[in-house]
């Protein structure tokens, strides 16, 4: 089980980070949150609040909530187990994702300002991993509805 919403969210909530310091045009831009202390923080955090909404969601909509809950997939979005999963995920990636481009991430503060992801994969070969991600992406979801609306009774 794991819920790639809860995923996401952490993702968004560490990245709130970095906008706060760009609108304010303070540098460093990545900071506490981009460090695996932060981002498990984070990841915590966005956990225990997706499943606040959830369980919110599903108190005040019973009736709209109920059939999406039906797929195994939807169960793993929505269990305390597949949320908790997604939130820590997304937080501790962050970090190293971010890191690998990067040069004011310090994904080991506060005990270190060292970055030893910084450069691991150069620049282009990284964007073009995330197009090619993209395009998988692209491809593979519609096959996976079209995939579950056929088995679906």
């Amino acid at each position: 089980m794991f819920s790639w919403s809860a995923f996401a969210a952490a993702q968004v909530l560490i990245d709130c980070e970095t906008l706060y310091y760009l609108i304010n045009r303070e540098y460093p831009v990545h900071r506490f949150f981009h460090s695996f202390l932060g981002a498990a923080a984070a990841g915590l955090a966005a956990a225990v609040l997706f499943l606040v909404v959830v369980r919110a969601s599903v108190a005040g909509f019973p009736r709209l909530i109920a059939p999406l809950t039906a797929s195994s997939a939807a169960r793993g979005e929505l269990s305390p187990l597949g949320v908790l999963l997604g939130g820590l995920a997304g937080g501790l990636s962050h970090p190293f994702l971010d890191g690998i481009m990067h040069p004011d991430v310090r994904p080991f503060m506060p005990w270190s300002d060292h970055n030893p992801f910084l450069g691991l994969i150069g620049l282009a070969p990284l964007h073009l991993a995330c197009l090619g991600a993209a395009l998988f992406g692209a491809v593979c979801v519609p096959l996976w509805r079209r995939r579950s609306a056929i088995t679906r009774p």
